[in-house]
């Protein structure tokens, strides 16, 4: 059993019990949480709505000490290419901080901001955008990233 065989059904559950998404490429995992509803609309503060859920997943996978928590921010290209990316970037930070507190461990973690460089839907349309304003906790194997890093 690989990995990822051995994790997913337990992540899937979690996740998709909190309103999120999941999705599966190989050994990575990922848990797809929408900006809209659960981040406030002006700001990149995570509202009580979104708090909890995130609470629950990062709960159910503290103690898993062979997972790296890689945590990416999207967002949809209205506006300003540099603001997206400022965005996202919180949006990712306030993702990464609620796990934390949650009891993961910092130096399992990473985070990045894509901005509107990875979007999944057309930009053109507003449900494409509200596809595109994300924020997605990557799981791999800790081993991948270290070996990774040290390429």
């Amino acid at each position: 059993m690989s990995w990822a065989d051995s994790r997913v059904a337990e992540v899937t559950a979690v996740a998709e019990a909190q309103g999120f998404e999941v999705e599966r490429e190989g050994e990575e995992i990922r848990v797809i949480i929408p900006v809209d509803g659960n981040f406030h609309p002006k700001r990149t503060l995570l509202l009580p709505k979104g708090l909890v859920p995130i609470g629950k997943v990062g709960s159910a996978l503290k103690d898993d000490g062979e997972c790296h928590f890689r945590v990416v921010g999207h967002s949809d290209t209205e506006g300003d290419e540099e603001i997206n990316e400022k965005l996202s970037f919180e949006r990712a930070q306030a993702v990464a901080n609620m796990l934390m507190l949650s009891g993961v461990r910092r130096k399992q973690m990473s985070l990045e901001a894509m901005g509107e460089n990875e979007p999944r839907a057309d930009n053109s349309t507003p449900i494409g955008r509200q596809l595109n304003r994300r924020v997605e906790i990557v799981l791999t194997p800790a081993t991948t990233e270290v070996a990774l890093a040290t390429k």
